[in-house]
């Protein structure tokens, strides 16, 4: 391709410099009428070369070039498009994984609170249970020991109710009858 345009380039120099001898011969040629009719034939001769150099050479050329252009804009955008396809997919596979992952979390955390709680309520019944065995244990102790409090209180009385008697009366009392009047009081105060 390169050696046709040498070789067309070389035939307009030889073209030109045919012209330039002519018009070293005397005046501009352009403006001699009885050169009119070759250079009308020179001209559809130049014109026909140009367009058959232009048409075979340089617009397939241009051509060429134009459509590889467009293929690659095309493939660009082809390529750009798949790459917005794909950032789109994956943009929307990230969303669904992010929501799975947090509703995973909301299931752990509710598992894990419904497990911490049914472990919570057992260890408080426990402790409710221990609590409640404890109190019960205090509560017959402490009714066991009331209990001999209470007759602890009750020979207490029996002995300062004798002693107050021997102390108003001077003698000594019975001490069955004092002892069923003191054991009535006490309960009846009970």
């Amino acid at each position: 391709m390169k050696k046709s345009v040498y070789s067309v380039l070389t035939a307009a120099l030889v073209v030109g410099a045919s012209g330039v001898a002519q018009a070293a011969e005397g005046g501009m040629p352009q403006l001699n009428f009885h050169d009119f009719a070759p250079q009308l034939v020179w001209l559809l001769i130049a014109f026909v070369v140009l367009y058959l150099i232009m048409s075979q050479l340089a617009v397939p050329a241009i051509a060429d070039t134009l459509e590889k252009r467009q293929a690659k804009i095309q493939g660009d955008l082809d390529a750009a498009e798949k790459a917005s396809e794909d950032t789109r997919a994956a943009v929307e596979a990230y969303q669904k994984r992010l929501s799975d992952a947090r509703e995973e979390a909301r299931r752990l955390t509710r598992e894990r609170s419904e497990a911490d709680a049914s472990a919570a309520a057992a260890k408080l019944a426990e402790v409710g249970a221990k609590v409640t065995a404890q109190v019960e244990a205090a509560e017959k102790r402490i009714a066991g020991q009331r209990t001999q409090v209470m007759e602890g209180i009750e020979d207490m009385a029996h002995d300062v109710a004798a002693d107050i008697y021997a102390k108003l009366a001077g003698n000594a009392a019975d001490k069955g009858a004092l002892g069923a009047k003191v054991s009535a009081a006490a309960k009846g105060s009970v």
